[in-house]
């Protein structure tokens, strides 16, 4: 069990910047524009058990598995997911992934999550706990230790609760939507654009789809930047389709980044859609 997945962090902000209005807010240029809970949430997501295939350039890389279940609460779920390179791209590449993580089920928080990766120098762990506008995280190889952080940053959550929220939002075409996510290690800036409506062909079978492209930069939490937006330096930009139906589930993405197009995509779930 994780270790921190019963810790409620109380929000916090660092003493200068308390008291002392937008002036003194490092975020306040963008902090109200974030996207806020839903007044009347889209229906909660359903348990599910779903495939993905991965790849770079439109090759097949490698494949993972997503399962959603029922969470520790009757107000959350947890997530589960595991993947890596296929059998080719291993010989060049070789990594494993193992991610377990828990959040509300409209992505509320508290929420937290737990990252395995089998890298070549080792076992890398990331952990983090989310709390109102904070987070502590630990990033290190099994033989390290290192000091926990904390980050102080408004909105912030995991990558699945930030995948509830969206869900939870009308979604309608031309909607913008704004979150501060922290996917393992560095917080980004992401911006989330319903571009419209239109139909994938999964697996020899059409599935209307909402389409939204992506932007993402980087968010300078501390020093005397701290608030700045920067570039990311590897993204150049990206698309993402989720189901249009009762129970908009992720079907396919695609990222422009320094190495080429990658793309992820579902190959089977369970309940089919």
């Amino acid at each position: 069990m994780f270790l921190l997945s019963g810790l409620v962090l109380a929000p916090s902000v660092p003493a200068q910047f308390r008291n002392a209005g937008d002036r003194g807010n490092p975020y306040a240029s963008w902090e109200k524009t974030l996207t806020q809970s839903a007044i009347a949430p889209f229906p909660e997501l359903a348990p599910f058990r779903a495939f993905y295939r991965f790849g770079w350039e439109g090759i097949p890389a490698g494949d993972a598995s997503v399962e959603v279940t029922p969470g520790s609460s009757s107000e959350s779920l947890r997530i589960s997911a595991e993947g890596g390179p296929n059998s080719v791209i291993r010989n060049l590449w070789n990594y494993h992934a193992h991610y377990l993580g828990e959040a509300g089920k409209n992505g509320q928080i508290p929420s937290w999550f737990r990252m395995d990766e089998d890298v070549a120098k080792g076992d890398l762990l990331s952990e983090a706990s989310f709390s109102e506008g904070r987070t502590l995280s630990c990033h290190r190889f099994d033989s390290e230790e290192k000091p926990w952080k904390v980050t102080i940053l408004p909105g912030v959550r995991d990558l699945f609760a930030a995948m509830l929220l969206v869900r939870s939002q009308p979604l309608r075409d031309g909607d913008r939507l704004l979150l501060t996510i922290f996917p393992d290690q560095n917080p980004y800036l992401v911006e989330l654009r319903v571009e419209g409506r239109e139909t994938l062909l999964i697996r020899e079978k059409k599935i209307p789809a909402i389409r939204f492209s992506v932007g993402i930069r980087t968010v300078v939490t501390s020093g005397p930047e701290i608030g700045r937006l920067a570039p990311h330096k590897k993204f150049r930009s990206g698309r993402v389709w989720m189901s249009d139906n009762a129970r908009r589930i992720p079907l396919r993405a695609e990222v422009d980044v320094f190495i080429g197009s990658v793309f992820a995509e579902l190959t089977k779930i369970s309940p089919a859609l």
